[in-house]
């Protein structure tokens, strides 16, 4: 007898079933919270003001070091001041609210009692949280977190003037649960998003080394890499673990030698760099002015150098001379001390007669030769070393000491050499003729490195050929000069990575033109399959290729286990509306029984009947799912757009990341559609197993 369609249309005129009117108590919850966000922001401006005009020249805000910033000299005044205000503020607008009746002068004066008890409330917790940012800079963090329960509260209101109370109950919790789901998924979204970017500008997306040592024909391989489908980018690489010491400070990093030329059509090292010029400072800045090969002269039998010949002095050498001779047997030169001509050659107890040298300084034109073989200075054998009309010091010992300021020698004019601003730099400019190296910005903070500073560097492998007195290899060393700095994001890149060209680090590990592997970007980085199936294809078996999901599979599972536990716990949300849902629909069974009966006898099925009552969740499922999905993503959009302020030197990023996935919000819609109708059932089958007559029983 009942057409189709009036379950619809009865369900739906229950839900709306009431006089319509806002809820007061609700529109003063969200005034207050705008008292409180003005009192709070006014708050920061005024002390902000007051602290310039106090101290114009001290910076207010250090970026770095919060807890450094000048404007702690007002936290005391601050907190102070929002404790008043919210006193007065609140018991002001409380005496004014028992006194009025009704009407707008009622709503304004509960909402300042709100608006106080919340500044009054952050004037207590202020004594607590000042400590690392300053007032001021909390009052600015706070004053827009005041303003976050304000569109929840504006949706309630208007749940509350649309639907019957229990029904509003009911559509609030399924509202809440998909905003916050919405919300929360989208913030981690974005934190995973950030990671992901900041990883794979920091790595190549596909990375490929032999199965067995290095790869020796890198070039020839990398041409060929570079003509696969879908291939960007193509540079080969080596890495090793070392130890950086400089300033008396150690650090154990990764050392990873790069090619300047093509790395930045793989990474974003170029562009994460605070200076661009750093990748050109990697080689030396000054050509080696010593030939680090020395070729040995031929000796005429036309195979090249030999041992046994002449060694010419070089060109510039002071003094020139004629080449030494070493071909023959003659014995080498003596340098001990002169023959006198006795044949007997250069013994300390001859005669020894030590000539001045020709440019002496001293006028000798005049004077002896200075006899030291014996005696006291003077000839008279008395040990007082009298030279001239110098006063000797002599002891008598049998050989005299002469005085080389005053004497016979005369007063020498000491060459005191070219002035000192004259002089190139004191390393002589060993510092130009270094390879560059690139550090992070946590180690440049953590070592206190500069840009242009000579650094060490040691590795743990050993040099066979160069072992220590006790027949131990050193470890290989070197030295490099800091040639910039980049910032990655990631605090374990910029304090464990350095980068140095990839020439400089085979010199250094002495392991000859080999490559560790060979990193690729492509096009899509999500298409990491396809590609890599191709590469493996070109280069055959001897090589693993590995993209980015394989290389960061730990942490990546970890965020996607993180995300699926949070959308289970933010579910039980929706789980707990459920509940609301079937006490609500509870209630209507019993309170419409004989609405049912009059239902079943005009001809109502009791399939009919149980439609009813499913409609009635999915209503309720349906308007508060599609709120709060709405909700979640104006809320997302705003925080993407203005963005909410997070501690840059924990989370190294200053304010929320948003990443809003279409499936995780299909997902969360169709979660509270589900959880709402699924809920009706046992309602439903309460009212369909109820018949006319105990329902008519007493009419």
């Amino acid at each position: 007898m009942l057409g189709g369609g009036f379950q619809s249309f009865v369900a739906w005129r229950y839900l709306m079933a009431r006089y319509h009117t806002v809820s007061r108590p609700i529109a003063a919850i969200a005034l207050g919270c705008v008292v409180a966000a003005a009192v709070t922001y006014g708050l920061h401006a005024g002390l902000l003001w007051h602290f310039e005009q106090e101290h114009p020249r001290l910076p207010a805000f250090n970026r770095y070091v919060p807890s450094m910033s000048g404007l702690h000299k007002v936290d005391d005044l601050g907190v102070w001041a929002m404790r008043g205000i919210g006193l007065l503020l609140g018991g002001g607008a409380l005496a004014l609210a028992l006194r009025a009746r009704r009407g707008v002068v009622s709503l304004i004066a509960w909402a300042g009692f709100v608006g106080g008890l919340l500044v009054l409330a952050l004037g207590v917790a202020m004594h607590w949280l000042v400590g690392d940012r300053s007032f001021v800079e909390l009052a600015l963090l706070i004053a827009p977190i005041l303003l976050v329960p304000i569109p929840l509260l504006l949706v309630l209101g208007l749940f509350r003037a649309a639907f019957s109370f229990f029904t509003t109950v009911s559509v609030s919790g399924v509202f809440v649960g998909s905003m916050a789901l919405v919300v929360v998924l989208s913030i981690m979204g974005g934190f995973e998003t950030d990671l992901r970017d900041k990883i794979l500008g920091s790595n190549a997306h596909i990375r490929i080394t032999r199965d067995e040592g290095g790869i020796e024909d890198w070039p020839d391989v990398m041409a060929r890499l570079a003509k696969v489908p879908g291939v960007v980018g193509v540079t080969p690489y080596m890495t090793s673990e070392v130890v950086l010491s400089a300033n008396n400070n150690y650090a154990t990093v990764i050392i990873k030698g790069i090619d300047p030329a093509s790395v930045g059509a793989v990474t974003d090292l170029v562009s994460d760099l605070d200076d661009p010029g750093g990748m050109q400072r990697l080689q030396p800045l000054a050509e080696d002015p010593i030939d680090p090969e020395v070729e040995e002269p031929d000796s005429g039998d036309g195979q090249g150098g030999d041992a046994g010949v002449i060694d010419p002095a070089p060109e510039d050498m002071p003094g020139g001379g004629e080449p030494i001779d070493y071909s023959g047997d003659e014995a080498p030169v003596d340098f001990g001390a002169p023959d006198v001509g006795d044949g007997g050659g250069g013994d300390p107890n001859d005669d020894v007669v030590d000539r001045a040298p020709d440019d002496f300084a001293g006028d000798t034109d005049d004077e002896e030769p200075i006899d030291f073989s014996g005696g006291d200075g003077d000839g008279d054998g008395d040990g007082d070393g009298d030279a001239g009309t110098g006063t000797g010091t002599g002891t008598g010992t049998g050989r005299g000491r002469v005085d080389t300021t005053i004497g016979k020698v005369g007063r020498m004019e000491l060459d005191r050499g070219p002035d000192p601003l004259s002089l190139p730099p004191r390393d002589g400019g060993r510092l130009a003729l270094l390879d560059g190296v690139l550090v992070g910005k946590e180690l440049e903070k953590q070592l206190h490195l500069y840009r242009g500073q000579e650094i060490r560097l040691v590795s743990p492998l050993a040099d066979p050929a160069n072992p220590d007195a006790t027949g131990t290899p050193i470890p290989y060393h070197r030295d490099y000069r800091i040639a910039g700095t980049f910032f990655t994001g990631m605090y374990e890149y910029d304090l464990k990575f350095v980068y140095v060209t990839i020439d400089s680090l085979q010199e250094f590990l002495q392991t000859g033109d080999v490559v560790d592997g060979i990193e690729i970007r492509i096009s899509d980085p999500e298409d990491t399959g396809a590609v890599g199936a191709r590469l493996a294809r070109e280069l055959g078996p001897g090589y693993t290729v590995q993209d980015w999901k394989e290389l960061n599979r730990n942490l990546f599972s970890a965020l996607k286990l993180e995300k699926i536990a949070m959308f289970l716990v933010l579910g039980i949300v929706i789980l707990v509306a459920s509940f609301s849902i079937i006490g609500n629909l509870i209630m209507v069974v019993v309170e419409k029984s004989r609405e049912i009966a009059l239902l079943k006898t005009l001809g109502a099925s009791d399939e009919g009947v149980m439609m009813l009552f499913v409609m009635q969740g999915f209503f309720i499922g349906a308007v508060g799912t599609l709120s709060g999905v709405l909700v979640g993503l104006g809320i997302c959009g705003a925080l993407a757009t203005w963005g909410f302020p997070i501690p840059a030197e924990v989370y190294y990023i200053d304010s929320l990341p948003i990443h809003v996935d279409p499936v995780s919000v299909i997902l969360v819609a169709a979660a509270g559609l589900g959880v709402s109708v699924v809920a009706t059932i046992y309602p439903a089958l309460v009212a369909a197993r109820m018949r006319p007559a105990i329902g008519l029983r007493h009419d």
